[in-house]
């Protein structure tokens, strides 16, 4: 993924940015600031950090002591709110003063909230506040409101003043601020993810741990149920798709690591199975235990899964593993949860089901449950072919019921991508 990086005027790149949101009413919570974290992940797209967000009441120095230790760690500055007409919409004057230039009234916007509002009382005490600008500062007309926004350039980097109501402020954001920061454009930060399953956060830690402590390129994960995202973040030129060090940091990161680790380029792994599937004429059938049709449940919510899927059953009980195949002796000898158990419900779903391919589940999700052998959070996943092979996976997670189940059923995908030989890196 390539994201466009603002440039300053004296050559350095805008990486960091500060949003301060200012109001009484979203201090004390009777508005929630859901500007903040829509401008945050705008601005990640856009290659900017959000090292900080601040929310301040309508006092002067609260807003000045935001601005003074926002200033020290960003290179963006970005103020919510305050614009309005009222006495304690005091923003520009306190920019202005942090800034230390004057504040002037721009004809140009005094005459549009007149042309706006000339008909509604007090009219002009919109003009009076509204049409206040910083010394220098660019103002942006607002497409969707009278406060303009304001952008300041000031020796430290930027300021940019934005309206509190969310309709102008996303209307702002979109029609001026990102151009804004992508019209600058001269490098760009190229993001490669990459998507490891049935392991642990901390356990991919230990692994990459020299590269989590390094910056070129930076490297972080993020953990989600049955998964754990790599992500790889470099600076390039404009028009590259990656980077020397992305690509080296991804190399080595496959060598340090015990199990496959994907490329998706944000592709769901049950639609693309699906789909190959489909492509290659076969039939997918699975009988779960202690997923209960989770593992069918995403495969089934893909449309048109229904030329591929041939079915499944939840054989939750021993009685029922029976009735559709497994042994009695296999379950009295090796149990429910084993390695044995999951093979031949694997070979007989896909018999029963009369399936190219035969999936199974079982293990113990936990709190209850569970030997010394194979304690809570085991589980045996196993894949077998119309040619009778079978190939099974043993793994443990420490996770609550539902990770553990969610995690199985990644494991179980991972064992069909497997068998049907498909590309670690998709594109």
């Amino acid at each position: 993924m390539i994201i466009g990086l603002g440039m300053r005027r004296d050559g350095l790149v805008i990486r960091t940015a500060g949003i301060i949101a200012v109001g009484d009413e979203v201090l004390i919570g009777e508005v929630v600031n859901t500007n903040g974290a829509y401008l945050a992940s705008r601005l990640k797209i856009l290659g900017v950090s959000t090292v900080i967000q601040t929310i301040v009441g309508d006092s002067r120095s609260a807003i000045l002591d935001a601005l003074d230790h926002a200033s020290k760690l960003c290179d963006l500055i970005v103020t919510i709110g305050g614009l309005g007409p009222t006495q304690d919409d005091v923003t520009v004057e306190v920019i202005s003063e942090f800034v230390g230039r004057s504040v002037h009234q721009d004809p140009d916007v005094a005459r549009d909230i007149e042309e706006r509002h000339s008909r509604n009382p007090g009219w002009q005490n919109s003009v009076a506040k509204q049409a206040q600008i910083v010394e220098g500062a660019h103002v942006w007309h607002n497409p969707a409101g009278t406060a303009p926004g304001q952008m300041i350039s000031w020796k430290q980097g930027y300021f940019v003043l934005l309206p509190g109501p969310p309709r102008e402020f996303r209307a702002l954001v979109e029609s001026r601020l990102e151009p804004w920061l992508m019209g600058q454009t001269s490098t760009t930060l190229i993001r490669d993810t990459y998507t490891i399953f049935n392991m642990g956060e901390s356990t991919v830690a230990h692994y990459l741990a020299p590269l989590l402590s390094g910056e070129h390129p930076k490297t972080g994960i993020y953990a989600s149920p049955g998964r754990v995202d790599i992500r790889f973040e470099d600076h390039g030129k404009p028009g590259t798709s990656d980077t020397v060090a992305n690509r080296r940091a991804a190399a080595w990161a496959r060598g340090q690591l015990p199990v496959p680790m994907y490329r998706l380029q944000g592709k769901d792994r049950a639609l693309y199975l699906v789909g190959i599937l489909k492509e290659r004429n076969l039939k997918v059938a699975a009988m779960e235990s202690l997923t209960g049709g989770l593992l069918m449940d995403r495969l089934i919510a893909v449309p048109g899964a229904s030329s591929c899927v041939a079915g499944g059953i939840v054989a939750y009980t021993d009685t029922i593993k029976e009735r559709f195949g497994v042994s009695g002796k296999t379950l009295s000898t090796f149990g429910a949860v084993s390695q044995e158990t999951a093979e031949e419900m694997a070979l007989a779903i896909g018999l029963k089901m009369n399936a190219d391919i035969g999936l199974a589940t079982t293990g113990y999700a936990g709190p209850d449950g569970g030997d010394p052998s194979n304690p809570v959070g085991t589980y045996y996943v196993c894949l077998a072919g119309s040619n009778g092979k079978t190939i099974a996976i043993r793994r443990e997670v420490h996770s609550d019921r539902q990770g553990v189940r969610q995690a199985a059923v990644e494991t179980a995908l991972s064992l069909l991508w497997q068998y049907l030989d498909l590309p670690l890196e998709l594109h």
